[in-house]
């Protein structure tokens, strides 16, 4: 147990001690800089990729609607795009999000992966690399919590006051617990005027409403409970070192391990346990399987005509001496062509998008060995910027565009009368094209996703608690 009053005394002691020392001032003052810089460099990058979504769909959406006139399948062979919201939570954390593309070309007969990434796009980006809020956060925090704190137990011993605190009746666990709320009272007085700061560029941005109000709220936990976790390792090696300067190297080298190695090893693991096809690849099995059947013993011919039968007997017309409108046979069989794709289509990207989880799954893993890792796979995606909600866009996309299509081909079947292939639509049937209203999954979707990553994180804070304390036990007074 502890006693409350020796705790207070031990933080305004370290308190103190810490702020009297100019070099961490300095350097906390660094961090938070760099902090707000990063802000102003992703909020730069989210207000171009809002405006330039902006600008991309209205041109779009105009195109399609004044294509003039057109028969229905031509004009679905022509197609249109569709965009993926900007998170104003990029800001702090793009993610992968600048790797996927931010849009698809919507056609017939096709499903398109995404395209044009902020990373093929953007100079900027490539020169600052993943320079962002995330990144300060997660990787110059924790030195500045080195910095902070490898000293607590270890300078205190080497001075000899250690002896002396002990002598007068002050135990083990409030000068743990005094040192502990000491170092995260100085890192929450450099953050959490930053943090409000950010918050408030977010608010003006448009982050104001409970989702993601309810996703940063989550992100500054985590933030907080990574944080937590550094501290405890530092006090650990503090009072476990033989020296400060042995706590220090100690100390980086564990943030080295963390923060730079273990990432590096992560995506090397993740792409030998589940890797990705080439998109030549893709391409080839794809058309393979559109010609053959995915079982690769089905010709398309068989595997449409049989599709055509269905459909047509759905509508009363299994009788084959009836005499049906051409156009009317056209647009069925059309119809039959796009759901035949669509299964092909559907097997293939699927495959890829489980691939893709399977890699984001095995670095997950990971977390319980390198606490970055966990804290920012978390990350992304509580700002929605990871692979899943990227995976969530494109499944509602190809939804969209599978009513689009259908829309199209229905439209021919049943107006195109006598006039088969020269029949024409007009703006009338463009403008009746239902509006792309994609949106962003909750927050439970983000924690779902993610559910290993949080395990690890509290796996982490678990962990570094319980050596901190052990430590602190066991700590050498001289």
């Amino acid at each position: 147990m502890y006693n409350s009053k020796h705790v207070h005394s031990v933080i305004r002691k370290e308190i103190r001690e810490i702020v009297r020392d100019g070099r961490l001032r300095l350097l906390g003052v660094i961090v938070v800089i760099l902090a707000l810089a990063a802000l102003a460099f992703g909020v730069k990058q989210t207000l171009r990729a809002q405006e330039a979504r902006e600008h991309a769909r209205e041109r779009a959406e105009g195109q399609w609607k004044g294509q003039g006139e057109k028969n229905p399948h031509v004009a679905a062979h022509y197609g249109t795009h569709v965009f993926a919201p900007t998170s104003v939570a990029t800001a702090i954390d793009p993610g992968v999000s600048a790797y996927l593309g931010r849009s698809i070309k919507i056609e017939a007969h096709k499903r398109n992966l995404a395209a044009h990434s902020a990373a093929q796009d953007g100079a900027g980006l490539q020169r600052l690399g993943s320079f962002s809020v995330s990144t300060v956060l997660l990787q110059l925090v924790p030195l500045l919590i080195v910095a902070l704190g490898y000293g607590l137990w270890s300078r205190e011993r080497e001075s000899g006051t250690l002896r002396q605190l002990l002598s007068t009746g002050v135990d083990r666990a409030s000068l743990l617990w005094g040192k502990g709320l000491a170092l995260l009272a100085v890192v929450a007085a450099l953050l959490v005027p930053a943090g409000l700061i950010i918050l408030g560029v977010l608010w003006f941005l448009g982050g104001g409403d409970s989702s993601t109000l309810a996703r940063l709220g989550l992100l500054a936990l985590g933030y907080a409970v990574y944080f937590a976790m550094f501290g405890g390792i530092t006090l650990y090696a503090s009072a476990a070192a033989h020296s400060s300067r042995a706590a220090l190297v100690a100390m980086i080298g564990i943030w080295g391990l963390f923060c730079l190695v273990a990432p590096r090893a992560a995506t090397e693991f993740s792409g030998a346990v589940k890797a990705l096809p080439s998109q030549a690849q893709l391409a080839r099995d794809v058309a393979h399987s559109l010609e053959n059947g995915i079982d690769g013993k089905t010709p398309r011919e068989i595997a449409v005509n049989a599709i055509v039968s269905d459909m047509m007997a759905a509508r009363g017309f299994s009788d084959a001496g009836m005499m049906i409108n051409s156009a009317f046979v056209s647009g069925i069989e059309l119809q039959a062509e796009a759901q035949w794709e669509d299964l092909v289509f559907d097997h293939h990207i699927q495959a890829l998008d489980d691939q893709m989880a399977a890699q984001e799954e095995a670095v997950s893993w990971v977390g319980f060995l390198s606490p970055f890792i966990a804290m920012r796979t978390l990350s992304s995606g509580l700002c929605g910027t990871d692979f899943a909600h990227h995976r969530h866009f494109t499944e509602y996309v190809e939804s969209w565009r599978k009513n689009w299509v259908n829309r199209l081909n229905a439209a021919f079947a049943e107006n195109a009368g006598d006039k088969g292939w020269n029949y024409k639509a007009g703006p009338e049937l463009w403008k009746t094209t239902p509006p792309f209203n994609y949106a962003e999954p909750g927050t439970a979707f983000a924690l779902r996703a993610h559910w290993i990553s949080l395990s690890a994180l509290l796996f982490w804070l678990f962990l570094a608690l319980l050596l901190a304390r052990r430590s602190a036990n066991r700590v050498k007074v001289v």
